[in-house]
């Protein structure tokens, strides 16, 4: 269980760290207030992002086992 709390941990910061970048330079550029609107947006993203990972990922392991199977 530690385990997959870890790796939801570390995969979720990397993917709303990545995807909030890009959307905030995509809306905004790279003007003077990107860093901080980037990580207000991702503090918003990483917890939403976390819980549904957590949540989520077992169905998704199930899934991908059924198609496979």
């Amino acid at each position: 269980m530690l385990q997959h709390c870890l790796y939801c941990l570390i995969m979720s910061a990397t993917m709303t760290g990545c995807v909030s970048a890009t959307v905030t330079a995509v809306n905004l550029g790279f003007s003077n207030g990107y860093l901080e609107e980037w990580l207000y947006s991702w503090s918003i993203a990483f917890p939403v992002g976390f819980v549904l990972l957590i949540s989520l990922s077992p169905v998704f392991r199930r899934l991908v086992d059924r198609i496979f199977r």
